[in-house]
């Protein structure tokens, strides 16, 4: 049994140790791109290569304070799609930031779109998706549409992508047929919006400039 150290020595090992697994802790959330090595290829390397990119990575700097920040997505082993940040922090290394997006919805969600979108009046613009399922079945068919948005905050040293939770609550929507009682496919609702250009028009008329 290893022996215990108390008094001011004891508690200056605890502080040493304490800072020393912060520390790789931290270090262990920053990766580092080879100088000839592309974004697509480095986020794959990033997420393992069995990750397939659900669409090309994005790179921006919109949203951390004007630092380059690399988007990717990828459909996880549970048909849900997960989103990817990899913030640079200095030339060549880069935080990585995961976050929850589209759900599965009776499938796996399809991503059409990555995007940006002003969400509230003044405010910068915070990063969005559009993501459809398709729905069959032996009364319905047709597509069901998503458009969520997220905005990147620091919390502490690090930066947390967080839903914005009233406004992926408005983006919803069907484009539907429906049997009736007599078995005949009749039109359901249609969709609100199918692309990016229709959701940011209903931003628009919510007082959202774009």
């Amino acid at each position: 049994m290893a022996a215990r150290l108390n008094g001011p020595l004891g508690e200056w090992l605890v502080f040493g140790l304490a800072v020393a697994l912060q520390v790789g802790t931290a270090r262990a959330d920053v990766v580092v791109q080879n100088p000839s090595e592309g974004d697509n290829d480095f986020m794959a390397r990033v997420l393992g290569h069995s990750s397939e990119l659900a669409q090309k990575v994005v790179r921006s700097t919109e949203l951390a304070s004007g630092r380059v920040t690399l988007i990717g997505f990828v459909n996880d082993e549970h048909n849900s799609l997960v989103g990817h940040l990899l913030i640079e922090t200095s030339p060549g290394r880069y935080e990585h930031v995961k976050f929850p997006s589209c759900e599965e919805e009776g499938g796996a969600p399809e991503l059409l779109a990555v995007f940006f979108a002003r969400t509230i009046k003044g405010g910068g613009r915070d990063l969005a998706v559009l993501c459809s399922w398709e729905a069959r079945g032996a009364i319905v068919n047709g597509m069901s549409y998503s458009a969520q948005f997220y905005r990147l905050k620091e919390r502490g040293a690090q930066m947390v992508v967080e839903p914005v939770m009233d406004m992926n609550a408005k983006f919803q929507t069907d484009d539907l047929v429906r049997s009736n009682e007599h078995g005949k496919w009749v039109q359901g609702p249609k969709a609100k919006f199918k692309t990016v250009a229709e959701v940011k028009k209903l931003l628009t008329k919510m007082g959202l400039k774009q």
